[in-house]
């Protein structure tokens, strides 16, 4: 079970201004982590989930290596790659095998889902060619409120070492690391 690190909304900035804010900065955080040489996000064995939970609707967003879900970060070239790719993508396609809100029974209403290369440059060569999965998600739910979430991608994907899950639901908002044995994160306490 992991405890996730809470702030409270106090009043001072309107809820909406939060969240506009949290959409607009999540994007460069998520993208971008810092090392001494240069800014790469590509980290091996991480997966990184943004949530957003206001009303009814919640928004996720996943970004995570090729290399955590399918071994490789190249094009698939043999067939056994290809079923890997194909068996990837059939889990990403539906998420509610390893994606459950509790409190709240929600319908996806949307799904972007992009894998492929990202080819960026280290240290001044092009020669360094990257894929991940980029994957969002809408979802509409029959009531108002979350009190938490079950991510058991590890289950599916054992070269995943950590989840780290950014969240705003409501007016709280807060971040969690998941290890293979911790897979809910409560946003209620």
């Amino acid at each position: 079970m992991a405890y996730a690190k809470a702030a409270k909304n106090n009043g001072a900035i309107p809820f909406m201004k939060s969240l506009i804010f949290a959409v607009l900065i999540w994007p460069s955080y998520t993208v971008y982590a810092f090392d001494d040489e240069h800014i790469d996000a590509h980290v091996h064995g991480l997966v990184e989930i943004n949530l957003i939970a206001e009303a009814n609707h919640i928004e996720v967003e996943i970004t995570s290596p090729l290399m955590n879900l399918v071994g490789f970060e190249y094009a698939a070239r043999t067939e056994a790659e290809k079923v890997a790719i194909h068996a990837m993508a059939a889990h990403f396609d539906g998420p509610h095998e390893w994606l459950q809100f509790n409190g709240s029974l929600c319908e996806l209403t949307h799904r972007n889902i992009h894998y492929g290369e990202d080819e960026h440059d280290d240290h001044g060569h092009h020669d360094n060619q990257h894929a991940e999965l980029e994957a969002n998600y809408k979802f509409k739910c029959n009531s108002e409120g979350l009190d938490s979430v079950t991510v058991s991608l590890q289950e599916y994907f054992p070269a995943i070492d950590s989840i780290k899950l950014n969240w705003i639901v409501d007016t709280t908002s807060g971040t969690a690391t998941l290890r293979h044995d911790d897979r809910q994160v409560y946003f209620k306490q």
